[in-house]
């Protein structure tokens, strides 16, 4: 509102005070319809317009996936198919020239869980002290040995301090990390990535 139309408010409210105050009460109820409208618009637009995240803390882990991410797809298209914010945690970069590591975005429900990626592409689904997780055959942080070698029977093998999974496609591995005799962490993956003890630290590029 310019200086003049100011002015001319003012003179207005001062020739008739009581008719310039109905006026802005009868637009009143005019207001609480926008209000109302405006709030209608609003909601429908996150049901029906604003992206949900496809990928979530009730998203099972397969030897190839989490969610609607799988392994070997490009950090872009992971991000488009789960509508999730993937961070690069700096320091990883730092490691191995080619390899890195990614996070979910903070309030995701997806704490303690990083994606290893070589040549843009994922390469490893890692949960570390995760309890909610779980893979699609119901293994998950915190169980005992003995549980899930009942889930996995005789696909499964000791190696070192970890069990490793092996799924009918033989290019993949889940690799179980155990600590005093129970899971305390796992990565899915594709060989041969997903078998580095030591994460982008045993990555060798080529030249």
């Amino acid at each position: 509102m310019n200086m003049r139309l100011m002015i001319d408010e003012f003179d207005e409210f001062l020739n008739n005070p009581l008719q310039y105050i109905i006026s802005y009460i009868r637009d009143i109820p005019k207001l609480i319809v926008t209000v109302f409208f405006s709030w209608i618009i609003f909601v429908l637009y996150f049901i029906y317009i604003h992206p949900t995240q496809n990928v979530t803390s009730k998203s099972l882990i397969n030897f190839d996936s989490i969610g609607e991410i799988k392994i070997g797809m490009t950090v872009q298209r992971a991000e488009e198919v789960s509508r999730l914010q993937l961070l690069p945690i700096t320091s990883s970069g730092l490691i191995n020239k080619g390899c890195y590591y990614l996070e979910p975005q903070t309030g995701s429900g997806l704490e303690r869980v990083r994606f290893m990626v070589i040549k843009d592409a994922i390469a490893t689904i890692e949960v570390n002290r995760n309890y909610t997780l779980a893979t699609a055959n119901g293994a998950q942080v915190g169980q005992s040995l003995e549980e899930v070698k009942a889930i996995y029977a005789k696909n499964l093998v000791t190696k070192d301090n970890t069990l490793v999974y092996t799924p009918a496609k033989k290019k993949f591995r889940i690799v179980f990390e155990t600590e005093r005799g129970h899971i305390n962490g796992y990565r899915a993956g594709r060989l041969p990535e997903v078998e580095y003890a030591n994460g982008c630290f045993d990555y060798k590029s080529k030249p």
